[in-house]
Order: structure tokens, then C-alpha cells, then sequence
């Protein structure tokens, strides 16, 4: 009895000390159980901290007991099924690890604060004593953590060799592991969706304050969560099968599996761990540099996404619609795409054998309609992209019918003119009456073959080649004169003129005569259809006639060229038969002179030049 009271004197001296005791810490059961007794016979009143200090001394008692662990024994697994045992298994080892560690760092956080109060504790302080003995409880605690942690340790060690050797030791059948990922994932997908139901039902039985309504929703949502986490883990297992098998394969599609794995797991410490147990495996059967290689491109790929994702960020909203960089990017492209396979459609369909601008009429008609075809299609594309573009920015198609309202006063005012010749130009391509190929005459001064038809103008170039662009609605409020509208057939009108007293049959027979052995190919004649020259007029110096020719081809497209040729016939045949062309001529008829006129001598001018 004696050596129990000094040691208790010797302890309370140690705690009067105002420091961590070490000796109390250290004790064993049978000191914790002497101290037990002496407290108990030494206090008659038990107050608050009494009792406090007693079931302080309990715990510590109970605390040192011997740690026993049953390790399980796992058997080398030989299907799929035990396989996901193992794993689970190890998986459960980690979250047993994990929460043990949390709670270390819990207890040793709480024991510096403890530490603190030790110290700053005065000596004579009742609440010391508690305080140590707390603080031995909890060290003792952090003991049997540091036990429980290394023993589990050890277990996942054991357990882990197992799992890696899981592609040598099983065999694995992809289709039937695919089939399962497709099933967890919908299950995943469905639980997830019921819970966000349950969720928004709780939130309206929350508006109508029923409790019991309310009770029975939050026990529905945390069964339904529980459900969901356990077809999450099914569902990592199975992806985790899945890569087993590429590695049996010998397959980098592992590397995928792998970052799904990874991604799947939220925990940061179960994640770590993770990635050293699949790393293990990628470097046990696919090799070192093959693990490095396939690290890097998928380091290559996160980086990627994470890229996207800044992309991704919007910049700015329109109609609540957010903008961002990427949705630009992605406009510019399908703009700039639109334009190059309209560029391409258009010069794929505009491709000919034969690009004669004189060709006949049959081929300037295949070509009239390709090019209609090709800007009918140029236009079609880039307003397919145009509204692809706004569909990709998210922005409401339907919302443009009040745009569109809104720009029609615009249309009606400001863009009258352009929408005319829009609307012409549609005109003109569906119409035909003005075609690729035709020689149009606007008027005098401007004459030229159609060279495109737009939606906006048409293009007319000259002989001289020069490309006049004119507004569609020209076409369709003005008279246009179109030489090759049906054919490619024209009469020239060849106008000359020879001097009174010639005779009249005389010319009519040389010309046609000349004609008829000129040799021009181009020259038509049919039935109704022939070379003719008749007088048109009596002049005031000459009789005049014009020579009527038919022509057919391409040379009516050079009027010019050809009206030089017929000229040049006439004035040879002329100079042949000596027919003399006329001069202008005046007659001055003088009625009376009031004075006379002087006689000029010219021999005498001739000598005063001389002098």
C-alpha cells in the first residue's frame, strides 16, 4: 500500500510540473489500474473532473490491449469474378488506410493544442491532471493507429501483388467486360438522373414545411447515393478488367483505361495510390520505355483538354448565350470551309474541255447552265455554313425571325436597290433570257458577250476586252438586245452609196456576184434567208443602198470585223467595173450682182508671186 502511494506521489508531482508527462504516457495496464483504485479510494466526493479523470483512466486501460489483426487470405484468382473480389478488396484497404490516416491527423492536431494548454497551465491548475491523462489517451490512440496502419499496409502489399499478376493469372474476354461497362454506365446514368429528381421533389416538399414528407425524401436520396457509389465501384472495376486485358493484348490502349481509371476516382490519396498500382502493371507488361511513351501522350492529351477547356471559357454572353474562344475558332472555321468547298464546287462544276469564247450555241447553253448551277450552289453553301456557324454559337435560329422583321424596314429603304437585283438576278438565272455566252446589246456604245450571271450583276465583256459589271435590274426594267438569244445567226446591213447615172441593176448584179464568189464561210443562205441589196435613198450627192448578208457563227460576235470585210468587197468590186463613187457636191445658183465683179488675171498674179 506504501509503494502505491509513492508512486501516485510521484506521478501527481510530475503533473503539478506544468509539462507533458512522459512517465504516464508510458505506463502499462497495471499502473493505469492502480491509479484507478487509489483515485477512487482517495475521493469520497466525486466531482466533475473526478469523473472525468476515471473514465479517462478506463479508456487508457482498454487502450492497451494487445492489437490483433486478421489478415485475410486471398486466394490466386482464376475468373473474372474473383479477380473483381481481389480488387475490391484492395480497394477497400485503401479506404480504410485513408480514413485511418485522417483520423491520426486529427488526433495529433488536436494533441498540439492539448500540449499547449499542458503548458500554459499553472501548477496548482485542477484541470492539469485531466489534461495529461487526455493526452496519454490520445497518444496512446496515435499508437494503435500507427499498429492498425502498418498492419493494413502490409495486407494491401500482399493483396497488391495479387492484383498486379491479375493478366497472367486470368483470362479475359473483352465483349463480355464492354457489355458490362455499357450496363454500369447506363445504370450510373439513370441513378444519377432519379437522384437529381428526388433532389428537386425535396426542395418543393421543403416550400411546403412537411416534415414527415421530407424525412422519408432525404432517406430515399442517401439509399439512392449509396446505390449509385456501388455501381461506381463496379463500374471502376470493370474498366479496371478492362485494362488488365489490354495489357494481356500487349495493346497502348491501356494507357486510355488507365486515365479513366484515374478520373473516376475523385480522392486525391486513393487516385495516388491508383496510379502507382496501374503503373506498376504498364511497366511489368508493356516495358519501361513503352510506359514512358504512353505517359507522355497521355501528359500530351491532359494537356490538350485542359487547353480546350480554357478555350471553352466563355468571353462574353449574348442573349444569355455564352461566347466563347473556341465557339469562334469554330465559326471562323465553318466560314472559311464554307467559302473553299463553295469555291471548289463552283470551279468543279465550271470545268469544260472546251473554253472557246466563240463556241457554238448548243455548248454556250451547257455552259450557261453550269454556271447557274455552280452560283445556285455557291450561294446554297455558304448560307448552309452561315447558319451552321449560328447553330454552333448557340444562338436560337427562330430568334432571326424577329431580326429579320426588324431589317425589313431597313430592306425597304436603305437596301432597296440591292434586294432588286437580287431578285433579278434570280430572274434572269431561271428565265434565260440572257444566258453565259450571249452577245447583248445595252446600247450603242456598249455591246459584249455575258461572261457570269450573280446574284447581284451580271458580267458583260467587250471586244476589246474589258469586263463591264451591270446591275441585274437593268436587265429587267431596260430593253436589252440579245444577238444569240435562240441562234447564232444575224443580218449585217452594209450601207454605200455610188453617184448619179449609175445604173441601179448594174450594182445589184456586181455585188451579188461578189458575194457569191468571196468565199465566206460564214455567210447563211437558205429560203428565207438570203443575200440582198436594195436603195434606200435618193441623196442630195448620191444614190445610197444598203447590202443585206446573213452570217452565222462567231463572227457576228465581231460586227465591227465583219462589216470591214463587206466593205472592202464592195470598194474592190467598184475599182474592178470602174464605178465611181460619189463626192459631196454643192450648186451655187447666184440670182444678181449690184456691183462688177472684178476679172482676175492669173498670169499676172503668177508674175508678182515671181517678183
Amino acid at each position: 500500500m506504501k509503494l502505491i502511494f509513492i508512486i501516485w506521489i510521484l506521478l501527481f508531482t510530475q503533473l503539478n510540473a506544468a509539462d507533458v508527462n512522459a512517465t504516464l504516457i508510458n505506463a502499462n495496464k497495471n499502473v493505469y489500474e492502480k491509479l484507478l483504485k487509489i483515485l477512487d479510494k482517495s475521493t469520497k466526493q466525486k466531482n466533475e473532473q473526478t469523473l472525468l479523470q476515471v473514465a479517462l483512466l478506463e479508456k487508457l486501460i482498454s487502450s492497451t490491449k494487445l492489437l490483433k489483426h486478421d489478415q485475410s487470405h486471398l486466394s490466386v484468382p482464376k475468373t473474372a469474378k474473383d479477380a473483381q473480389k481481389v480488387f475490391f478488396r484492395w480497394f477497400d484497404l485503401l479506404n480504410k488506410i485513408a480514413m485511418l490516416e485522417t483520423k491520426q491527423k486529427s488526433l495529433q492536431s488536436k494533441m498540439l493544442t492539448l500540449q499547449d494548454e499542458i503548458t500554459n497551465a499553472l501548477k496548482t491548475d485542477p484541470l492539469l491532471s485531466t489534461y495529461q491523462l487526455q493526452y496519454a489517451l490520445y497518444q496512446k490512440k496515435i499508437s494503435f493507429f500507427k499498429k492498425k496502419l502498418a498492419f493494413l499496409n502490409e495486407e494491401r502489399q500482399s493483396i497488391e501483388k495479387i492484383v498486379i499478376n491479375i493478366p497472367k493469372t486470368v483470362l479475359l474476354k473483352q465483349d463480355k467486360l464492354k457489355k458490362q461497362e455499357q450496363k454500369y454506365l447506363q445504370e450510373l446514368s439513370f441513378k444519377n438522373r432519379w437522384i437529381k429528381e428526388l433532389q428537386i421533389k425535396k426542395e418543393r416538399i421543403e416550400l411546403l414545411e412537411n416534415p414527415r414528407e421530407l424525412t422519408r425524401v432525404e432517406k430515399n436520396i442517401t439509399a439512392e447515393e449509396l446505390k449509385r457509389q456501388q455501381i461506381s465501384q463496379y463500374f471502376v472495376a470493370t474498366d479496371f478488367l478492362i485494362f488488365c486485358h489490354e495489357l494481356q493484348q500487349k495493346k497502348h490502349t491501356a494507357f486510355a483505361y488507365k486515365q479513366k481509371i484515374l478520373q473516376l476516382e475523385k480522392d486525391a490519396v486513393k487516385s495516388d495510390a491508383l496510379d502507382n498500382l496501374l503503373s506498376k502493371m504498364e511497366q511489368k507488361y508493356l516495358g519501361i520505355i513503352s510506359t514512358i511513351g504512353g505517359a507522355t501522350e497521355e501528359t500530351v492529351k491532359n494537356s490538350a483538354k485542359s487547353i480546350l477547356n480554357l478555350l471553352a471559357n466563355p468571353l462574353f454572353h449574348i442573349n444569355e448565350t455564352p461566347i466563347s474562344i473556341l465557339k469562334l475558332f469554330w465559326v471562323i472555321f465553318i466560314l472559311l470551309f464554307g467559302f473553299i468547298v463553295g469555291a471548289l464546287f463552283k470551279r468543279k462544276v465550271l470545268k469544260e474541255k472546251n473554253n472557246d469564247d466563240y463556241a457554238d450555241a448548243a455548248e454556250q447553253s451547257s455552259r450557261s447552265a453550269r454556271m447557274i448551277i455552280s452560283n445556285i450552289g455557291y450561294y446554297i453553301i455558304i448560307i448552309i455554313a452561315f447558319f451552321s456557324s449560328l447553330k454552333v454559337l448557340g444562338i436560337n435560329l427562330s430568334s432571326l425571325a424577329v431580326v429579320a422583321g426588324a431589317l425589313s424596314v431597313g430592306i425597304g429603304f436603305g437596301l432597296k436597290n440591292i434586294v432588286s437585283n437580287f431578285v433579278s438576278g434570280l430572274i434572269l438565272m431561271f428565265e434565260r433570257s440572257v444566258k453565259i455566252g450571249d452577245y447583248i446589246e445595252i446600247n450603242d456604245n456598249m455591246k459584249g458577250r455575258v461572261t457570269d450571271i450573280r446574284m447581284r450583276s451580271t458580267i458583260i465583256r467587250t471586244n476589246a476586252n474589258i469586263d463591264i459589271i451591270i446591275p441585274n435590274q437593268n436587265f429587267i426594267q431596260n430593253n436589252v438586245v440579245n444577238w444569240t438569244m435562240t441562234d447564232n445567226i444575224k443580218r449585217f446591213e452594209i450601207p454605200f452609196d455610188v453617184k448619179y447615172g449609175t445604173n441601179p441593176q448594174e450594182i445589184i448584179d456586181i455585188l451579188l456576184k461578189a458575194v457569191k464568189e468571196s468565199g465566206f464561210k460564214d455567210i447563211y443562205s437558205s429560203r428565207t434567208h438570203g443575200t440582198k441589196i436594195i436603195m434606200t435613198e435618193m441623196g442630195n450627192s448620191s444614190v445610197n443602198f444598203n447590202l443585206f448578208v446573213w452570217i452565222k457563227g462567231k463572227a457576228i460576235l465581231q460586227p465591227k470585223r465583219t462589216t470591214s470585210r463587206f466593205l472592202i468587197l464592195i470598194y474592190n468590186a467598184f475599182n474592178e467595173h470602174n464605178i465611181e463613187m460619189p463626192f459631196p457636191q454643192v450648186d451655187l445658183h447666184i440670182r444678181s450682182i449690184e456691183a462688177a465683179l472684178p476679172i482676175i488675171d492669173a498670169n499676172k498674179i503668177e508674175k508678182q508671186d515671181e517678183n
